[in-house]
């Protein structure tokens, strides 16, 4: 029996995030900290280290020099959006879960 493209892009995938994770991501999430909840996706469940540097850096400028910048940051943020989403969909079993915690 063949399988299908979806059912073999699920094979490849081996990582999957822990109740523990979807927990932190909400609450990080429900207070509002949206960085630090991307910055952690990076750092612990796709070992991105570079991209979680990034999401460290945009939130250090936001809450140091938002009265300079205004929302810049934010904008920033938006725009990296569409790779973390792309990364998680490659990489993660759960990657849905993880996109509605956030």
């Amino acid at each position: 029996m063949t399988k299908t493209l979806k059912e073999m892009r699920l094979d490849l995938q081996e990582a999957e995030a822990s109740k523990t994770d979807l927990q932190f991501i909400r609450a990080k999430t429900a207070k509002n900290d949206h960085f630090e909840a991307r910055r952690y996706i990076d750092d612990r469940i796709l070992k991105d280290r570079k991209l979680a540097d990034a999401y460290k850096a945009l939130e250090t400028i936001h809450d140091t020099y938002e009265s300079i910048i205004g929302n810049d940051a934010v904008t920033i943020r938006q725009r990296l959006e569409k790779t973390l989403m792309n990364d998680l969909k490659r990489k993660i079993k759960n990657w849905d879960a993880i996109h509605s915690a956030l």
